[in-house]
């Protein structure tokens, strides 16, 4: 009897260790995976190291954009949840957290606007560092939540001040400006994509963005149970590659002078924009690139979203009649006229039902290619334009790059309206001849009459020079697209440009001695269909002629002091010439 029971214990304890040690080899070797992975989900912490975003230099090396310490703020939440006071609700603790953060928050961002007239924007902007705040703090499945992103060191210590338990730093950098607002929407900026990671947006910054930033690293970290990192655990992770540094072709002179003077222009003439872009017509290197109204390059946040557009590269206009050197150009290269070739119009030219007139209804008979520039002549233009053909026109305004993007090195560029040649007409040839019918940006046009001034050469549109990574940097060298016009026909071309604007409407404003071949543009702007009264002013032009420093194109969007480009983008246009031709040190003739 009792062996019998001795026989019940040792089966019933056989048992038991059989399911002891099941369970244990279930838990151990078929779940060891799993309860390895909950295990460092709970003892090891994943921290992501941002790398340094590369710089941006001007040409001669001075900073552009660089990079300062900033600050991640966060908050360990069972550290936080600590100070709640007794008969304090969770709630309340969060308000009054809210309360303090908020302003120390807000007040980082206030100094970075431009002026007053965006208190508006100031209630907004409080109201979203609150609802963040708020949000971060009642997630309750998570130990540890941002607060605020890239915090400078004074805004640190001011939280810091505040003592508020559970609040932590992080380091971490933001993009910093020694030149203030320059050139912003020529560099672009750095916000925080859809999953939170840094990501450059627009003009260098979008274009060069994963140049710029770099490969970010991973830290694992053994951490107690608040999320704390334990100093004497063990840390491991993979190794951090900063980003490269762009080199630019950007003269910081040139890109000031202009940005001021634009901005001057624009006010001046009641514009409702500007672009202006200085260009190197022998090496297609971009001097200066501005655009009017900027943005603030330092909280872009603050600035209305527009004004993110370079007008320069992301405008699309029409030209109107500074398209005329084109129509010159090729009319002279094809040799469907030469420079004594007399257009026979008297008046105005109907066109497949359509007039097409002069803008004052003046008429000049008998001017051959000097005259109908020089009286910037609708059309004459026409007429020039129906030697050739649409054939012939349209393959060289192709050839000159419009049409398609300029493939320059930043963000956002529009290719400009070209139509297809299936649906060019007679009319269509005429009008686009004087620039109308046809869209174009303003570094289309630039670079085109840069090819006039480079011997007929059409080059490469570009922003970057050199890029300096950490093995190895890469130049860049002047690229050579096409011959357009033969060098001779570019001869004839820039003295017939500089008649035009020596004896031109404008040329009482033309400083004494300063040799610049030019064409002034009066574009209406078409609206809903039809042409408007409001109007795109531009005037384009390379000097000196004898040796082309320089090509610029100057475009004032909708100026209501005047409509007309020889009183408003014309002497904005001389305005910076005459800053520049002493800086280079271009002799002026006597």
């Amino acid at each position: 009897m009792i062996r019998k029971r001795f026989l019940g214990i040792e089966i019933i304890l056989f048992i038991f260790a059989a399911a002891t040690i099941g369970r244990l080899f279930y838990w151990q070797v078929l779940k060891h995976e799993s309860f390895l992975a909950a295990a460092k989900s709970q003892t090891e912490n994943t921290v992501y190291i941002s790398a340094e975003r590369g710089k941006i230099l001007a040409s001669d090396g001075f900073l552009l954009v660089s990079n300062q310490k900033a600050y991640l703020v966060y908050t360990v939440l069972p550290e936080f949840k600590k100070q709640k006071k007794q008969n304090q609700s969770y709630d309340e603790l969060v308000k009054e957290t809210v309360d303090k953060l908020t302003p120390v928050l807000l007040a980082e961002k206030l100094p970075n606007q431009e002026d007053n007239s965006e208190e508006v924007n100031q209630d907004s902007l409080r109201d979203e560092i609150k609802g963040n705040i708020t949000n971060e703090l009642n997630q309750p499945k998570l130990v540890w939540v941002p607060l605020a992103r890239k915090v400078d060191e004074d805004t640190k210590q001011k939280i810091e001040n505040l003592k508020i338990e559970g609040i932590g730093f992080q380091d971490d950098t933001k993009r910093f400006y020694p030149e203030g607002d320059l050139a912003s929407n020529l560099l672009g900026f750095v916000a925080k994509d859809a999953a939170g990671n840094d990501k450059g947006y627009v003009g260098l910054e979008g274009y060069y963005d994963n140049t710029l930033k770099g490969k970010s690293g991973v830290l694992t970290q053994e951490v107690d149970s608040l999320g704390r990192p334990i100093l004497i655990g063990s840390s491991e992770g993979s190794s951090v590659s900063n980003g490269a540094t762009l080199v630019t072709t950007i003269d910081r002179t040139v890109q000031y002078t202009v940005e001021n003077k634009l901005e001057e222009g624009v006010k001046k003439f009641g514009a409702k924009g500007g672009a202006a872009l200085v260009m190197d017509p022998k090496t297609g290197g971009i001097l200066a690139s501005a655009s009017y109204p900027p943005f603030n390059l330092t909280d872009p946040a603050t600035s209305k979203p527009e004004t993110y557009k370079n007008l320069g590269i992301s405008e699309v206009y029409e030209p109107g009649s500074i398209f005329k050197s084109i129509t010159a150009s090729a009319g002279l290269d094809s040799k469907a006229i030469d420079t004594k070739t007399v257009c026979p119009c008297t008046g105005a030219l109907n066109i497949a039902g359509y007039e097409v007139q002069t803008v004052n209804n003046e008429y000049y008979p008998n001017s051959n290619i000097a005259d109908i520039l020089q009286h910037s002549d609708n059309v004459g233009a026409a007429f020039v334009a129906s030697r050739m053909g649409i054939n012939k026109f349209l393959k060289y305004i192709q050839d000159f790059g419009f049409g398609n993007p300029t493939g320059v090195d930043l963000q956002g560029e529009e290719a400009g309206i070209i139509k297809e040649r299936k649906n060019w007409g007679q009319i269509d040839l005429a009008t686009a001849a004087f620039g109308q019918g046809i869209s174009v940006t303003a570094l289309q046009m630039v670079s085109s009459l840069s090819a006039i001034a480079n011997d007929g050469a059409l080059m490469k549109p570009y922003v970057v020079k050199e890029i300096e990574g950490q093995d190895k940097t890469t130049s860049f060298s002047p690229q050579k697209i096409r011959q357009v016009i033969q060098p001779s026909t570019s001869e004839v071309v820039k003295q017939l440009l500089l008649s035009a604007v020596e004896n031109g409407e404008a040329k009482r404003i033309i400083p004494h001695g300063y040799r610049v071949a030019g064409k002034t543009g009066t574009a209406q702007v078409p609206i809903a269909g039809h042409y408007s009264t409001k109007t795109a002013a531009s005037f384009i032009g390379f000097g000196p002629v004898e040796d082309p420093r320089f090509a610029m194109i100057i475009v004032l969007f909708e100026p209501s002091a005047s409509i007309w480009a020889s009183e408003t983008s014309e002497p904005l246009f001389f305005e910076i010439a005459k800053e520049l031709y002493p800086y280079w040190g271009i002799p002026v003739h006597q």
